[in-house]
C-alpha cells in the first residue's frame, strides 16, 4: 500500500520488530516502523498507523519525506506486509539493526489466496490519545492476556550471578529478599535466570542445582517466597546435550538436511511446526508448573519465527508456514502446558504476535553485563557507563508506553544500585532512583537483580524508601493489582536526529523528562533530567506543598532536578 500525505511531518514514531530493537521518537527522515507508527506535525496534527493482526506476516510503515532538510515535509507512506526482517549486528554493541524483509518463498495451493495483516489508520490532534486508541483496538482484537494474579515483584539472578548462579545464591537471596521485605507481601518473587540448565535445549538442572527443581522451589517457597523460572525454549546449543544430539531434525534446517544456524547467537533453532518439537514444548511447560514455578521468563523465542531474511535459506518441517504463525504455534504449545496460573513474560520477541499469549513482554534489551562478567565487556565497546544503559531503556519504554496495560505488562528490566566510584559501570544514587522510578512507575515486573546479601546499607537506601515504595509499588490489594498505565506526556517534544543509529543502545536527544501515572485516584508525576545541567521545573499548583519521593524536601513553585537525576511528586487531591 503506497499513499501521499500533505500532512508536514515533523516527529516519527519508530516501532522495532521485538523487544530488543530500537524504539523511539525520530525526526522527519526517511525511514520505517514494524507494526505501528505515528507522523507528527510541529501543531499536533498525527497521522497514526497500528496492525491489528500479526498471524502470518509482518507489517512494516515506511516514511519517505519529500524534502530531508528543513524541520518538517510532507511525503508518502508505504504499508508492507511480508517476512520477518533479518536482524543485523552493529559492530561494538549487542544492538542490532531491524533490516528488510527478504522473500518467503512460501509453497501456496492452486487458487490460494493470501490476505495482509489487518491495518487500522488513524488522524487527530493529541498525538498521545491516538496512539493509545490505536493499541488498545490492537490489544482487543488480539485477545491479551492481561495478568489478573498478584503482582511480579522480587529478585532475579541473572545481572549480578550470570551463568555462575547457583541454588545457594538462589536460597541466599530469597531470604534476604523476604526479610527486608517482610512487611511488602507482594515483594516476594525469587527468579532464577540463564544458568541452571544443562544446555539450550536441555532443560534439566544442571550439578548446581537439585536434580528436582521441585526441592528448590519449595525451599523458596518454605521461605514465604513465589519461585519463577527463565527459559530460552527455541534456542538449542549445537552439538549439546538433549534436542542437539536426540532429535536435530526438530530444529529449522538448510537446504542441505542439516540443522541452519543462527549467524547473531550461532545458534540452532526449534522449528515449531515439527509435531514433535511442539509436543516437546507442552511437556515442557508442563514440568515448569509441575516444578512449582509460579512465573516462567521466556527468552529468545525471535528465534522462532525467523523467515528467508537470512543469505541462506530456512527449511520448516511445514514449509508453506511463515515465521511468524510457527512462533505462534510454539507460544501456544508451551502456554498451554504451563497453563493459565503460571506468569509469562516474554522476552526477545516480536510485541505484537506475542499480545494474547504473554502476560508481561520486555521493552528494551538488557541493561547491562553480569556483574560477575563484567572484566570480559560491556554492552557496548566504548564509552559504556551504567547511566547508557538506563537512558536506552528509558527512551524505549517512553516510546512503547501505549502497549502497557493494552497488549500486556511492559518490562522495563531490573533495578540495580551497586555502586563504586572507581567503576563506570556502577549505579550512583541518583541513577539508581532513576532506574527505580522508571521500573516502578511503568508498572510491570519489578526485579530488584543485586546481590542482595552483599548491599550497603547506602545502595539498599533506594530499594527500601518507604515513600517510593508506598506511592509507586504496586498491591494485591489496591487499585495496583493490575497495570495502571503511564504516559510520558511529552514523547513527541524531542526526537533523535537521522546521524542516531536506530540500535537499542544508541544515545540520542529523544528522551522523555515528564512521565506521568495515577495511585489511589491521584496523579504522579515523574521529572526526569536526562541534561549535564540542572532542570528547573514549576510543578502545577496541587503539588505545590506536597513532599518529593526521594529527597523528602516540600515541593514549592520552582523545583530543581539536578542532572541524572528524577524528582517524583503526588498531587493533594484526587483526580476529577
Amino acid at each position: 500500500m503506497r499513499a501521499n500525505t500533505e500532512l508536514r511531518v515533523a516527529r516519527r514514531l519508530v516501532e522495532g520488530y521485538d523487544s530488543w530493537a530500537y524504539a523511539g521518537v525520530r525526526t522527519h527522515a526517511a525511514g520505517d516502523s514494524c507494526w505501528n507508527s505515528a507522523l507528527v506535525a510541529e501543531d499536533g496534527r498525527t497521522l497514526a498507523f497500528q496492525a491489528l493482526s500479526a498471524q502470518r506476516f509482518c507489517t512494516r510503515i515506511a516514511w519517505a519525506p519529500q524534502n530531508e532538510g528543513g524541520e518538517d515535509s510532507s511525503g508518502q507512506v508505504f504499508i508492507t506486509a511480508g517476512s520477518t526482517p533479518r536482524l543485523i549486528a552493529v559492530d561494538g554493541t549487542w544492538g542490532y539493526r531491524v533490516g528488510e524483509s527478504g522473500p518467503l518463498n512460501l509453497q501456496l495451493g492452486d487458487n490460494e489466496t493470501v490476505f495482509a495483516e489487518t491495518l487500522a489508520i488513524d488522524a487527530g490532534r493529541d498525538a498521545v490519545a491516538l496512539v493509545e486508541t490505536l493499541a488498545a483496538k490492537a490489544g482487543k482484537d488480539r485477545n491479551a492476556r492481561l495478568w489478573t494474579g498478584r503482582p511480579i515483584q522480587g529478585w532475579e539472578s541473572w545481572y549480578h550471578y550470570g551463568f555462575t548462579v547457583t541454588a545457594t545464591d538462589v536460597v541466599d537471596n530469597s531470604a534476604e529478599l523476604l526479610a527486608r521485605y517482610r512487611k511488602r507481601k507482594d515483594i516476594d518473587v525469587v527468579q532464577i535466570d540463564d544458568g541452571w540448565q544443562s544446555a539450550y535445549g536441555a532443560w534439566w538442572p544442571n550439578e548446581k542445582f537439585p536434580t528436582d527443581l521441585g526441592e528448590l522451589t519449595q525451599a523458596i517457597k518454605t521461605q514465604g517466597g513465589r519461585p519463577g523460572i527463565w527459559i530460552a525454549p527455541f534456542r538449542v546449543e549445537p552439538n549439546s546435550l538433549g534436542v542437539a544430539t536426540d532429535n536435530p531434525d526438530w530444529c529449522l534446517q538448510t537446504n542441505e538436511g542439516v540443522p541452519w544456524r543462527e549467524e547473531r547467537h550461532q545458534t540452532w533453532c526449534l522449528d515449531a511446526t515439527h509435531p514433535s518439537a511442539l509436543r516437546w514444548l507442552y511437556d515442557l511447560g508442563e514440568q515448569i508448573k509441575t516444578w512449582g514455578f509460579v512465573m516462567a521468563k521466556i527468552d529468545f523465542t525471535y528465534l522462532a519465527a525467523l523467515d528467508n531474511s537470512y543469505p541462506e535459506p530456512i527449511v520448516r518441517y511445514e514449509p508453506h508456514v511463515t515465521g511468524l504463525e510457527a512462533f505462534r504455534r510454539g507460544w501456544q504449545a508451551l502456554v498451554a502446558g504451563l497453563g493459565d496460573d503460571v506468569y509469562t513474560l516474554a522476552c526477545g520477541t516480536p510485541t505484537l504476535p506475542v499480545v494474547g499469549l504473554a502476560h508481561a513482554n520486555r521493552v528494551g534489551h538488557d541493561l547491562a553485563m553480569p556483574r560477575v562478567f563484567q572484566k570480559i565487556g560491556h554492552p557496548v565497546d566504548q564509552g559504556w557507563t551504567g547511566a547508557v544503559g538506563v537512558r536506552a531503556q528509558a527512551r524505549n519504554a517512553a516510546a512503547r508506553w501505549a502497549q502497557h496495560s493494552r497488549w500486556y505488562e511492559a518490562d522495563p528490566e531490573v533495578v540495580m544500585t551497586w555502586s563504586d566510584p572507581t567503576n563506570l559501570a556502577a549505579y550512583d544514587t541518583e541513577t539508581a532512583r532513576t532506574m527505580a522510578t522508571m521500573a516502578a512507575l511503568v508498572g510491570g515486573p519489578f526485579l530488584l537483580a543485586d546481590d542482595l546479601c552483599a548491599l550497603t546499607q547506602t545502595e539498599r537506601s533506594v530499594i527500601e524508601n518507604d515513600h517510593f515504595l508506598d506511592l509507586l509499588i504496586r498491591s494485591s490489594s489496591s487499585e495496583m493489582k493490575t497495570g495502571v498505565p503511564y504516559r510520558p506526556i511529552d514523547v513527541f517534544a524531542r526526537a533523535d536526529k537521522p546521524e542516531v543509529s536506530e540500535h537499542v543502545y544508541s544515545q540520542g536527544d529523544g528522551l522523555a523528562e515528564t512521565w506521568t501515572t495515577t495511585r489511589d485516584n491521584r496523579l504522579v508525576v515523574a521529572w526526569f533530567n536526562w541534561g549535564d545541567s540542572p532542570r528547573l521545573v514549576k510543578p502545577a499548583p496541587d503539588f505545590v506543598g506536597t513532599q518529593e519521593v526521594w529527597t523528602g524536601e516540600e515541593i514549592g513553585a520552582d523545583l530543581s532536578v539536578p542532572p541524572g537525576a528524577v524528582r517524583i511528586a503526588q498531587s493533594a487531591s484526587n483526580r476529577s
